[in-house]
Formats: C-alpha cells, structure tokens, sequence
C-alpha cells in the first residue's frame, strides 16, 4: 500500500487494511476464486468513489468493483493475476434518493439490497419486479452489472428491461448521469447498455433509476407435479396463453430439489405427496382474483399434464412454496462435487437440453447425479452434475473440464447461451471466445479501451482486453 493511498484515504472506516476483512472480499461465497488486495475501500458517496477510482488510476492499481459479493463466477472478487488490486466496496451507497409515483419509477443507490427497494416499492403502492433468491444480500449496482434476472423475467423481464437511467463513475474518475425516468428517448446511442451487464469492465454503477408496476393486489401460487419434463414445458406453454400478462413466475423444480429442500433446509412437510420426478412452480398475479390458475390446473390434470397439484389457500401457505424454492441454492451444496452451468435455450427447448445433457454427461460419467431447476418462462435452466452417491469426488471433479466441453456443445447445437444471467467472471472466459465470433471480441474490446484505456476497471474478468 502506498503512501499516497493512505494519504487520499484518511477517513476513519475508508481504508480497510485488516488481513481478516480482506479475506472475506477477496474469495467468492462459493470459494472457487480468491486474489489478493491491498485494501478495501468503503466510500460513503459518489464523490468519494470518484477520488478512489482516480487516485487508484493514478497509482497503478486495478479496481474490483464489488457489492454482495454474491457473484456466481468470480465477477466481483480480484483475479490472481500479479497485478495490484483494491476492492471497491458499494455498499456504503445504501439510499433510496427517490420515489415519483406519477412517473412509476424510483432512484435507488448501487449498494441497496433488492428486498429493500421492493420494500420501499411497495410503501408508496408500487412494484419493483426484479426478485431471486439473494433478494436480501445481493445489491443493485451488482445485479445491474450482471444484467441479472430471476424468477419473475417472464413478467418484468431481466435487469435490462428494468433500467430507465444509470449513474456511472468512468475509469478516470468522471462522473457520468443518465439517471432520467423516460420511458423513451431516441436520441442517439443508449449508453446505459453498455454498462448494463458489463460487469464492472467499463464504468463503476452507483445509482439506477428504475421501472415501477402496479402493485399485484392478487396473487395466487400453485405447486404441480407432471409426469414429465415434457409435460412440464407443455404446461408451462399453456399457462402463458392463458394468463393474458398475469403470470409472474413459472418455475421448473425436480423431485430430488423440492424434497432435499424440505427436509434439510426448509425443515416442513412437503405441500403435496411426492409423486413424479418434476414440479412446476407458477403465479399468478394481478389487480383483481381469478380462476385462471386453478381452471387451468383442472383440465392440465383432465388431459394428463400433471398428477396433483397444491394452490396456496394463504399468504403462509405461499410464502412457504417460494421458500422451498429459495432453499434449492443452499440445499445444492448437500449433493457432493458438482460442475454447474447457467444455461439458456429457445423457451421450447428446455425437454430437449435438459435430456441431451444427461445423455452426453453418462457417456463420461454412467452414474452422475443431474440436478436440474430454473425459469420455465424464459428458457433458463439451471443444470447441476453432481457426483455419484459411492463415486470418488475427486475423480469426479477431475472429469471437470470434459463434461464442460460435452455440455457446452449440447447447449450451441440448440442454439443457446452458456450464461443465461450469472454473467462471465472469470469462470467462463474460455466459453465467452468459443460462443462469441471473433468480431463480436474486439468489439467488446475496442469499447473497453475508449472508455478505460489503462485497463483500471475489473481487468480480466469477462473477456481478455
């Protein structure tokens, strides 16, 4: 640590130096990547992010920008790279700035949790539409540098489509607003899209204005067991038919996730008996109650497209449904070794990857455990092989990169994406070059040199400069 980053940085609680709090910023949650940092910075306002980003500049050091720390490829953690790292926390930048009813938008910092601007939504009689399991920890500048999505991307959509303006710190240190509520505005290049789902590569998010709904007066969950994957992809295609918009939420969910998740994590009964291999999730939402839901689980059950079926008769009975979906992340680590992948196809082809993954994976691993969930609605599937109940992990594990390979063909030949919402990081920089052209490359890379030039922002992360 330098003498003049010490000098910039003498405010008590700026600086964080500690050999303990480094270690818990310089390692993803998952434990998959650790790099060193001289230090931690706490900036409390944009202007002090500011001088950060330009004394560091300045200085020599590379920035990682980070905010929960809840990244799930080793995005917001440094790279051990020989180079000289800050980790730039932005979760002193906690505030609400605004909320305009008439304008169904709010201004939210960069180090708000999502659970706190829902809340804060839903004071002034509104609806912030983004949610995923992290909702409590995750915070906003990381969700939008990810382009994240979750579970409610078949109604609101992903971050993207959530974001109305952006407050940025460059790589210099200037401050660039486009923190407008317009629902339009053609004139000239967007550029808060080049930020969203950056990943901390081109600019420092701190402050977002956002897109506001109506508030879901009604709201209806169901939990459904089908026979099939395939019967689940049918289902799911006629509950987006049928809801005319008030579908908020269609999730896929196998035997081994829902009942793992009852008994080690959530600690209940399962709401229905365990009758098949998957379950659908879904919810309906709106201004005013329907029978849509459960008019539609009738005749599903009539033709065949499910065995049973549980709709929550109360706000408990619901809650307790999204929890057992929300313990699926911390249930997964009960299942030994796993290689995971964030994958996306066309919505229909879900049955198909999800079957053609299982088939290439045993042809290197005959007795692998899948463990498969994810979005319904928007073709995101969420695919775990996880080692055999007997097998040796290690020797599993050392199977890592072929499985890659085999999966990663499996998801280009249906025309998919091998990140559908986690983002890049530095785990899947090798597939971002195999799956993007060679142009699209250095384009990313010319971008990343007009508006960083010395390469300060999150270097390494993503694609290589």
């Amino acid at each position: 640590m330098t003498a003049e980053l010490r000098a910039a940085f003498d405010r008590p609680g700026f600086l964080v130096t500690d050999a303990d709090v480094l270690a818990s910023v310089t390692s993803d949650y998952r434990g998959w990547f650790r790099g060193p940092a001289a230090g931690l910075l706490r900036p409390n306002t944009v202007d002090e992010v500011r001088s950060a980003v330009r004394v560091c500049a300045e200085n020599g050091f590379k920035i990682v920008p980070q905010g929960g720390n809840t990244s799930m490829c080793g995005g917001a953690v440094p790279s051990d790279d020989g180079n000289r790292w800050i980790v730039l926390s932005l979760a002193n930048l906690n505030r609400v700035r605004s909320i305009d009813r008439t304008s169904w938008s709010v201004v939210a910092e960069a180090g708000c949790t999502i659970s706190q601007i829902q809340g804060a939504a839903r004071e002034a009689g509104r609806h912030f539409g983004l949610d995923f399991g992290a909702r409590d920890s995750a915070l906003l500048g990381g969700a939008i540098a990810t382009n994240a999505g979750g579970m409610n991307v078949v109604r609101y959509g992903n971050c993207r489509e959530l974001v109305l303006g952006l407050e940025v710190v460059l790589a210099d240190g200037e401050l660039w607003s486009g923190l407008k509520s317009l629902r339009k505005d053609n004139t000239g290049i967007d550029l808060n899209h080049l930020f969203i789902g950056s990943e901390g590569t081109l600019g420092i998010i701190t402050a977002a204005a956002l897109k506001l709904a109506p508030p879901e007066a009604w709201g209806q969950s169901a939990l459904v067991a089908v026979p099939s994957i395939e019967a689940a992809s049918e289902f799911a295609e006629r509950a987006l038919i049928l809801a005319g918009g008030g579908l908020s939420a269609l999730e896929l969910m196998p035997f081994i996730g829902v009942k793992g998740a009852c008994e080690r994590i959530v600690k209940c009964q399962p709401p229905l008996p365990l009758c098949g291999d998957w379950y659908v999730l879904v919810r309906f939402a709106g201004n005013a109650e329907s029978d849509v839901l459960e008019g539609h689980i009738e005749e599903a059950l009539q033709q065949g497209l499910c065995n049973d079926a549980v709709v929550a008769q109360s706000v408990a009975q619901e809650v307790q449904l999204w929890a057992i979906r929300d313990a699926f992340s911390p249930f997964h680590r009960h299942l030994g070794q796993s290689i995971r992948f964030d994958y996306s196809v066309p919505i229909g082809q879900i049955p198909a990857l999800y079957d053609r993954l299982c088939e290439a994976i045993r042809k290197l691993e005959p007795d692998f455990v899948p463990f498969a969930f994810g979005h319904l609605g928007d073709g995101n599937l969420h695919f775990s092989a996880c080692q055999p109940p007997h097998g040796d992990p290690n020797a599993f594990i050392a199977k890592k990169q072929r499985i890659e390979d085999v999966a990663n063909e499996v998801v280009w030949k249906l025309g998919g994406s091998i990140s559908a919402e986690h983002g890049i990081g530095q785990l899947h920089r090798r597939e971002l070059a195999e799956q993007r052209s060679e142009l699209d490359i250095e384009l990313m890379r010319r971008v990343k040199h007009a508006l960083d030039p010395r390469d300060v922002l999150n270097p390494g992360k993503s694609f290589a400069r």
